[in-house]
């Protein structure tokens, strides 16, 4: 929530509940969790190291039979930029100032 009254200019001081935050600034909780998930990606995707190999599926092995889950950043891709490939997505989170400009645009786009 930090982040929305940080844009909305609300003081911490101002003793605002975190619903009449999100009244005012007319977003719901599930644009929230996509935020934050956006910007853990893009945490994670800027250090190399084991949760990095995770995320871009680099680690060897079979996946089970059936048709596959959706993985965390096929569903964070759908719900950001639509299709696309996998490593252009990952190679947005490299420049921080590009990647927050997309996460901005997200929120736009779902009706702020």
């Amino acid at each position: 929530m930090w982040f929305i009254r940080r844009m909305m200019k609300i003081s911490w001081t101002e003793k605002k509940s975190n619903e009449l935050v999100l009244k005012e600034a007319n977003l719901e909780r599930s644009l929230i969790k996509t935020i934050r998930q956006l910007q853990f990606l893009g945490h994670i995707c800027r250090h190399k190291g084991l949760e990095h190999l995770a995320i871009t599926e680099k680690i060897e092995g079979k996946r089970s039979r059936g048709r596959q889950r959706l993985t965390f950043i096929e569903n964070l891709k759908s719900r950001a930029i639509g299709k696309g490939s996998n490593d252009n997505f990952i190679r947005l989170t490299e420049n921080r100032f590009e990647w927050r400009n997309m996460i901005a645009n997200v929120c736009f786009r779902q009706g702020t």
